[in-house]
């Protein structure tokens, strides 16, 4: 039964594609054929080449810079509709010394509401993760409401999203760690898949 999710997962990225944006860098983007959400990957040294591509393209979400630390791995999420904008911030934080990587899970049509609840959900798989440590960034943000229907389907997003993630070399998170992918696995485990009605 414990198998039923990664063979759905697998099938989902037989829709993915990689290409490389931006010649002579580091940067990976893998895009999701069906929903057309993205993720952007490169080393933290090419920041100026990861802004300018999202200036181009004008997309939103929330990332993870991920580095080491002490010995150990440490990651800090964080969203933004103008990232373009809001990750230069970041280069002259001297508490992200740490940083060698950026991964951003974009999208041309998330919202300020959207790229908060990712970030939330995001940093919520980390900071439960003994095996990483978590950099916590900005304060819990208010004021941003969301339907039911909007976190139903933006959970659907994030269990898509950590599949890209994990294709664009990001093997810290796993699909199955999502809110959704629990919610999968406690339906099919209640008295077996043949008696679950839709």
């Amino acid at each position: 039964m414990s198998q039923v999710l990664p063979s759905i997962l697998h099938e989902f990225r037989l829709a993915t594609l990689m290409s490389c944006p931006t010649p002579n860098t580091s940067l990976r983007l893998v895009t999701d054929r069906l929903s057309g959400q993205q993720v952007l990957a490169a080393d933290w040294r090419d920041l100026g080449h990861v802004c300018a591509w999202l200036n181009r393209n004008r997309r939103s979400g929330a990332y993870l810079l991920v580095g080491h630390q002490n010995g150990r791995r440490r990651v800090r999420v964080g969203e933004g509709v103008k990232l373009w904008r809001r990750l230069p911030d970041h280069r002259a934080d001297a508490s992200l010394g740490f940083v060698d990587e950026i991964y951003l899970l974009v999208s041309s049509g998330y919202n300020k509401s959207a790229t908060v609840y990712l970030q939330e959900q995001l940093s919520e798989i980390v900071a439960g993760d003994a095996e990483i440590d978590w950099h916590k960034g900005c304060k819990h943000l208010q004021d941003f409401p969301l339907s039911d229907a909007d976190r139903k389907m933006l959970d659907l997003a994030l269990l898509l999203g950590l599949n890209l993630l994990n294709a664009a070399g990001l093997r810290l998170m796993r699909p199955e760690q999502s809110r959704l992918a629990g919610q999968v696995l406690a339906i099919l485990t209640q008295g077996g898949v043949g008696s679950v009605r839709v």
